[in-house]
């Protein structure tokens, strides 16, 4: 036993490791974002479905592997259908992190608290309703609708005049972020959780909305009866005084102004530490179903040949070689992340002579990973004809089949342009070579007609730019006069 532990081991790398903290990192995440989620229930079923899956395989159940793998090949869907906005919360928050847009600006948050306090004690006991709405890490954009730009420095006078019942905008919300009112008048998503809202206002209901949407932290006064409420989170309450507001308001800035911390190495170990260690033992299952094969294996492979650098006044003749077969060697697992596709081999041409000449294939033109070996090659060598290309003028030979109909006269044919411009080979012949039109059938002309047929090109010829020249062609043709 010791000795397969040794060598099972011995198999894994610093990659290994790797790849398995990076996946162990995503079974933790998902893990404790279902917990957060309330989706707990939906993991245990997902969970209960895989293993009904795994043991209908192994038992070679085929109706009901069948159908179970159709279900999780659409399992993704269902995931963002059902949690799409918990999942762009999360793209947010990654954003967020991404851009640093954390703004450690320090500032008296002590001041905010005594202003927000005095303010919304003196509108509770004015029975005022109010409705402020303290800014988080969250970006608030998406959830509110309205508002008018302020960006003002808050203060005790212009909170109060805001929410003056003779003001516009007293029914709508002020956003507070980092010691200035960035909005006012604005409306907020409301809460479909009738537990906690029960029969408390449409106020109430907006308040616990952009709670559960994001972190801010919403307080509101009712104007009914004046009671302050504050809504985190999930949950909304009532207040009894003015000193539990400025607690809630100093958690809450502590929280989202934190003094830098030393890491505590075994409070992260400890912290979830269940959620932590299903996360390793699931990644190291994956990687011991899927990753851990050490069998050597041999595929073949048909790759394409891409000529490069070969100057624009040069050509390869046809035919020349469009394929090589390669053999590769290495592990399952190295060839799961091969894309065929992506293998091709580059030949050079930066010094191509005109005239016959071999190039040897080797290993170093192929674009495969690193972690495979090249064991073989066919043809390991291509002769190719490399020939100098030369501009030419040549005439346009308009061709011609039948007669014109009776009682017509053709009276002239005039082909637009007279010469065009190709690129040969310098081995061809120039005098021999022609740029004719298909035939034109003359029969079928009865008056005057401008026609754009296509031109016959012989091998090798090509147009400068590689653009294919319109030709023109205008027959001009006439009735015979009665007698004639």
């Amino acid at each position: 036993m010791f000795k397969h532990i040794l060598e099972f081991s011995q198999g894994i790398g610093l990659m290994d490791v790797i790849d398995i903290g990076i996946i162990a990192t995503f079974f933790y995440m998902s893990l404790v974002w279902f917990e957060k989620a309330r989706a707990r229930f939906i993991l245990i079923g997902i969970i209960i479905l895989g293993s009904i899956y795994v043991i209908a395989r192994f038992l070679g159940l085929y109706l009901t592997t069948m159908v179970l793998q159709a279900f999780f090949a659409i399992f993704l869907i269902i995931i963002v259908v059902i949690f799409q906005d918990e999942l762009r919360h999360i793209f947010e928050r990654i954003a967020i992190w991404g851009i640093g847009s954390k703004r450690q600006r320090k500032f008296l948050f002590s001041q905010d608290i005594e202003i927000l306090s005095n303010a919304l004690a003196n509108l509770s006991r004015k029975e005022i309703g109010a409705l402020v709405v303290i800014k988080g890490s969250d970006p608030l954009e998406r959830h509110i609708e309205g508002g008018i730009p302020l960006d003002g420095m808050l203060s005790q006078i212009l909170l109060e005049s805001i929410f003056d019942p003779h003001a516009p905008s007293h029914d709508g919300a002020v956003v507070v972020d980092m010691g200035r009112i960035t909005k006012f008048g604005c409306y907020l998503p409301l809460s479909m959780n009738i537990k906690e809202i029960g029969h408390l206002g449409t106020r109430h209901a907006a308040a616990l909305g952009l709670a559960e949407r994001s972190d801010a932290l919403c307080i509101l006064v009712s104007e009914e009866q004046g009671t302050i409420s504050v809504a985190e989170g999930e949950k909304i309450g009532q207040i009894s005084d003015v000193t539990k507001l400025n607690a809630i308001l100093e958690d809450f800035y502590r929280q989202r102004f934190p003094k830098e911390k030393r890491i505590n190495l075994f409070g992260f170990l400890t912290n979830n530490y269940v959620e932590k260690i299903i996360a390793v033992i699931l990644a190291c299952g994956l990687w011991l179903v899927f990753g851990h094969r050490q069998e050597i294996v041999r595929r073949d492979f048909v790759i394409p040949v891409e000529y490069r650098n070969l100057a624009s006044d040069m050509i390869i003749s046809e035919p020349k070689p469009k394929e090589v077969n390669i053999s590769l060697n290495g592990s399952e697992r190295e060839f799961n992340l091969v894309d065929s596709k992506a293998l091709k081999l580059s030949l050079d041409m930066v010094n191509a002579k005109e005239g016959e000449s071999d190039f040897l294939l080797t290993k170093d033109l192929i674009r495969y990973p690193a972690s495979l070996s090249l064991i073989n090659m066919e043809p390991n060598k291509i002769s190719l004809k490399v020939y100098k290309m030369i501009y030419l003028n040549v005439p346009v030979k308009l061709e011609t089949k039948g007669s014109s109909s009776n009682g017509v006269t053709i009276k002239g044919m005039k082909v637009e342009p007279k010469e065009l411009t190709i690129i040969i080979p310098s081995t061809n012949k120039s005098n021999k070579i022609t740029i004719a039109t298909e035939a034109v059938d003359l029969k079928n002309i009865n008056k005057t007609t401008t026609l754009f047929p296509k031109l016959i090109t012989p091998p090798d010829v090509r147009f400068p730019n590689d653009k294919y020249p319109e030709v023109k062609v205008t027959i001009e043709a006439v009735k015979k006069e009665a007698g004639n």
